[in-house]
Parts: structure tokens; sequence; C-alpha cells
């Protein structure tokens, strides 16, 4: 029995139908589809529900809160540390079962542990001269399935991963035209995947994924709550993360001084909300329609919240 497991990336559950989607409308009618769509973690982004996907495991293990991760009590990118903790890939090696991931953002493959697989593509995580890629530098659908038709999928555990939706409306905002036109697209682009599976089909179970939505950020200007934090010398380190953000006390704060400042921070204008998600890592959002950051937002579409 082999296990395909495919990701696109940024992909709304709400498009999905028979008229802009008939690919991904064929699979969840043969198959089952949740009515409401599923639940990101919190922050709603890219590498640490990528983390989750390959683990099974909450941030608080993984050590990735989102598109940044906090290990050994700092802030490191995610694809420099891979998840803390055990893979599917881990897993395979140590059964002998062969595994295969091919994706459509080179970053991910360390930031999942995907580099471990029998092969995976980007190799060694770097995109090979002369790779169409899109606008953020990322490989575009068409070269993720030249890649995928030139492997052998005949394996165990698959991993597939089209990155074109979140570009597109990072760039145009995810009710734009050229966003919806996207849509179309990267569903055609899911199809050409499926029928690679289809020599092995009836041995194969397939899943299908969306790691996070997006949402317009139109206001004209971002929420510069950690430009704040400086100025005002809270005990904290911050990333900011699209419409989300992590905030990091420092050991030495005690849990009822943080919890004052948790105050203070939900009443910074253009905060929208936030949650402890650990005793000292507390995620906040914006109120919607905006990022954080400085300035005028440098994307039309974003993500992060849990909204």
């Amino acid at each position: 029995m082999r296990v395909v497991f495919t990701v696109l990336d940024a992909f709304p559950h709400s498009v999905i139908g028979s008229d802009m989607t008939p690919n991904l409308s064929k699979q969840a009618t043969a198959g089952s589809m949740p009515a409401s769509g599923g639940e990101s973690l919190m922050l709603s982004v890219t590498y640490s529900n990528h983390a989750a996907f390959m683990t099974g495991l909450p941030p608080l293990q993984t050590g990735h809160w989102g598109n940044w991760a906090w290990i050994n009590n700092e802030f490191g990118k995610t694809y420099d540390s891979g998840p803390q903790g055990r893979t599917i890939f881990d897993d395979c090696n140590e059964s002998r079962l062969q595994s295969v991931a091919v994706v459509g953002d080179h970053k991910l493959l360390a930031t999942m542990g995907a580099l471990q697989a029998n092969v995976s593509w980007p190799p060694a995580g770097s995109p090979p001269a002369g790779t169409p890629l899109d606008a953020y530098g990322y490989p575009k659908d068409e070269a993720v399935i030249e890649a995928a038709a030139r492997t052998d999928l005949d394996v165990d555990f698959v991993l597939f991963h089209l990155n074109e939706p979140d570009t597109s409306m990072h760039m145009h905002g995810p009710d734009s035209t050229e966003a919806r036109d996207q849509y179309r697209r990267s569903d055609r682009s899911y199809g050409l995947l499926v029928d690679l599976l289809k020599p092995l089909w009836d041995d194969t179970i397939l899943i299908t994924v969306s790691d996070h939505c997006q949402e317009p950020t139109d206001y004209p200007e971002c929420v510069n709550l950690r430009d704040h934090a400086k100025s005002v010398g809270w005990p904290v380190q911050m990333r900011n993360d699209g419409t989300g953000a992590i905030i990091v006390a420092s050991e030495e704060l005690p849990q009822e001084e943080f919890a004052q400042l948790q105050s203070e921070i939900l009443r910074f204008e253009g905060v929208g909300g936030g949650v402890l998600a650990a005793p000292n890592v507390y995620l906040v959002w914006t109120e919607p329609h905006r990022m954080f950051g400085r300035g005028e937002p440098l994307t039309r579409g974003n993500h992060g919240s849990p909204r």
C-alpha cells in the first residue's frame, strides 16, 4: 500500500467545487471532505504546519511556532533547525520503507525533515539551474509536475507540494481575479499529479490538504508592534509573521508581569487578539485587513491569524 500526502499551499477550502476545481472536487466526491474544511495551527502559516504534518507534534515540541523556530532560547529559521521531533521519513527509514518528496517550496525539505527521504526534489533543497520559478523564487507547479514525472513513485510514502496558490494570493490578494485564475491552474496541476499515481491507483491512499488560507491585507499601514516593544523596553523577543506574530518572554520575566504585558499588547492599535500558547510564548494577530510590519504592507494577501 502506498500513501500519498499532497499539500496545496494556501488553497482555500471555500473555492472547491466542480466548476472551479473539478479535479479536487472529483477526489472529494470519490473519497470524503469535511464540509467546513480543517483547522490550521496557530500561527496559521506554512512552515509550522508542515512540520506538524510530518511529525504529528505541536509547536511546543517541534519548536516551529510559525515561519520562525524558537529553539535553545533563540529565534532561527525553521529550515536551519528542522523539526525537533521524529518524522514520517525517519519512520520510513527505520522500517526500510521507501519515501519520496517533491515540493514547490525548496525550504520545506529541511523544515519538514524531508531531506531524509530516499529521493527529494529540489535536490539538496536547492532548485537546479533552469528550474521555472515564480515571482518569489519558488519552483512553479509545472516544475514540480516535471520532477514528479521523472521520479519513481512506486514507493511506500510520497509527499507532493504545490506552492503557486500561496504566491498568487500574496501578490494579488485571495479574492483577486489573478488568485482565482491560479486556483484553476493549480487544480489542473493537481489533476496531473493524480494522473501520475494512476498506474498503482488501487494500492494508493491519497490525502490532500492545505496548510492555511489567506486574507486581504489592504489596510494602508502595518501594525508596528515590534518596534514599539523595543522602544518601551518590553523584556520579550518578537517576530512578525504576516497577520500573526510570535512573542517570547525572557526567562527572567515573572508570569504575573507577562500577563500584565499581554494586556498592554492587546490594547496596542491594530492588534486583534492573542493566545498564550506556552508559559513564555504569546501568539497575537492583527485586526482584519492588517498585517504586522513597518509602513505599507508588502503583500495584498497574508496569513497567520486564526481567521
